[in-house]
């Protein structure tokens, strides 16, 4: 476990042991940092493993939408009267709360039963309703070091020394990207050589590129996702905010992914 997680860890264990614990937290930070781990650790050494433990819920739908539906089971879920000591629910990727379902875990949070804590996890905390988020008490979990990142790869995944200094570097503080950087670095690599190159190329090498890869939409996104990694260290590259628009694009199912890519490999300027 990694310095700042202990600390949130051992903050946790001093609430537990005064029971001074409140109804809701808000675990918020950068993807890949163990908010959820930590989250889960903490349920579990108050309500027991998860896998057998008929009073600690987890709802986790990925990145899709979290409908009223999920909410009003986790409603029924909370108010149940626990086997135990405690009733505890565990809400990842809180953000893609939908409208309707964020109005009714409002009303779980206004009246809270007894003996019942949640936990909201996101990266995006700025999505969440103002009123949500005033029901509940807010933990950051900061960025780890570079350092920590970079030893822990060496010593407990043995990636080779160049790939962990470079994952590490790139990653800005999550361990969660650092492994997928690392897992599949030669990729990474090749990604961005393809992006130099077409930053100086004539725009018939880029459009025929652009049918290329934006014919794969997953491969599509994981080169972008790549260029937009590579291109936090170069703060003066024109087109970086161009970039940061379109992951962002291309992450909405109701746009033109393969239009949005051809457009910008069309203005992209080495």
């Amino acid at each position: 476990m990694f310095l700042g997680n202990n600390k949130i860890k051992s903050y946790f264990s001093k609430l537990i042991k005064s029971e001074a614990l409140s109804h809701a937290y808000i675990f918020y930070g950068i993807e890949g940092i163990g908010k959820k781990t930590v989250a889960l650790e903490i349920s579990e050494s108050m309500a027991g493993p998860a896998k057998v433990n008929p009073d600690l819920r987890i709802l986790d739908k990925g990145r899709d939408e979290i409908h009223i539906a999920d909410i009003r089971e986790l409603r029924n879920f909370i108010h149940m009267t626990p086997f135990g000591k405690w009733k505890i629910a565990i809400l990842n990727n809180a953000h893609n709360l939908g409208h309707d379902a964020s109005n009714t875990l409002l009303k779980i949070l206004e009246e809270p039963p007894g003996r019942s804590i949640i936990f909201l996890i996101t990266h995006l905390p700025e999505m969440l309703l103002n009123t949500v988020i005033s029901r509940c008490q807010r933990i950051r979990f900061a960025p780890l070091k570079e350092e920590e990142i970079f030893n822990y790869l060496l010593a407990e995944k043995k990636v080779k020394r160049e790939t962990a200094a470079a994952a590490a570097k790139l990653a800005a503080g999550s361990l969660g990207l650092a492994l997928e950087l690392a897992g599949d670095f030669d990729n990474f690599q090749k990604n961005i050589n393809l992006l130099n190159r077409l930053a100086k190329s004539d725009f018939k090498e880029r459009f025929e590129a652009s049918k290329v890869i934006s014919s794969d939409a997953d491969a599509m996104k994981r080169t972008v996702r790549d260029w937009l990694i590579y291109s936090s260290s170069l703060p003066d590259k024109p087109f970086v905010r161009e970039l940061l628009h379109l992951n962002n694009l291309i992450s909405r199912p109701q746009f033109n992914h393969k239009l949005f890519f051809e457009n910008f490999l069309a203005r992209i300027d080495a």
